[in-house]
């Protein structure tokens, strides 16, 4: 299943707001673009360098990032941010339409995506094949009953209102977003010492904590209280997916990088349309992954 999601995912074009994608794909371009090869600040971090060469701990000498660098990494902090909120914005576009195929009933075919953790499933029922695992899970879990619009109502086969709704929800979300985004940075610093696992621990907790709030609208706490039980059993299966995801899209950027060596700002126009689809393929794998776990609604390819 792992690898048919990841799949999917790359098919970020598959949304009835297309026009939207397309605005967001440019945007996301521009963006990156303007952030590798905008013609301002200091792109020499030389204070890294100093620290990681090991001259602090021989003289002792303090040395600060330059205005410069302070510039450029103000302009990635702004990019990056831009970016999560168009990726936000998609994951919840994707699971307002998808929210029209939810049923009463899970019901699964060999065509659907779909996984419940294997601790949610009693050890006693002895599940020999899928077919009985299909009959179990049809049987115990159901589909959440949450929708944002109801099925009767028309607006649910336009284009526009689920835009106009995410976009309205971002803006709800943008302080507690913040608040989020602190606290990720704050446990990064303390695991940067420990190998980074505190940090994916709490992210993959915490995943499904924006569409908590933005399309169910929970607030803060509860939705990160519901995020930490919605990802029970399956942390590493999203981990696993993402970091796939990640290297394949790295091997491409390395290719070019390779075949683009002499060719700076060729390499930089094709990093920024790697940049943009990565986005994509992030939001839209993230929102596969709450659709199939927090909603219980099997994605049909």
């Amino acid at each position: 299943m792992s690898f048919k999601i990841i799949v999917e995912s790359f098919k970020f074009y598959k949304l009835k707001s297309d026009k939207a994608v397309k605005l967001w794909l440019v945007l996301l371009i521009l963006i990156r673009a303007a952030v590798t090869m905008a013609p301002i600040g200091d792109r020499k971090f030389a204070f890294i360098d100093y620290y990681l060469s090991g001259e602090f701990l021989r003289s002792g000498k303090l040395v600060l990032p330059t205005t410069g660098n302070l510039i450029i990494i103000g302009l990635y902090c702004i990019g990056t941010f831009l970016a999560i909120c168009i990726g936000l914005l998609y994951a919840e576009v994707f699971t307002l339409e998808n929210e029209s195929q939810r049923t009463e009933r899970i019901r699964l075919s060999s065509k659907d995506i779909f996984m419940v953790p294997v601790k949610l499933i009693r050890q006693d029922d002895g599940m020999q094949d899928l077919d009985q695992l299909t009959s179990y899970v049809k049987k115990n879990f159901s589909p959440s009953g949450f929708k944002r619009f109801a099925d009767k109502d028309k607006r649910t086969d336009l284009k526009l209102p689920y835009v106009r709704t995410a976009i309205k929800d971002l803006l709800r979300f943008l302080p507690s977003l913040l608040i989020l985004i602190i606290l990720l940075i704050l446990v990064l610093f303390i695991s940067s010492t420990l190998f980074m696992i505190p940090f994916f621990v709490v992210l993959f907790i915490l995943i499904f904590t924006p569409l908590n709030y933005m399309y169910t609208q929970n607030n803060l706490a509860r939705s990160m209280e519901l995020s930490h039980a919605q990802t029970k059993g399956a942390k590493l299966s999203m981990f696993f997916s993402f970091g796939v995801q990640y290297i394949i899209l790295n091997f491409i950027i390395s290719i070019c990088q390779l075949i683009l060596s002499n060719y700076y700002y060729s390499y930089l126009i094709i990093e920024a349309v790697v940049f943009a689809v990565r986005i994509f393929s992030i939001a839209r794998l993230y929102g596969l992954f709450y659709q199939i776990l927090a909603l219980r609604q099997p994605y049909a390819v």
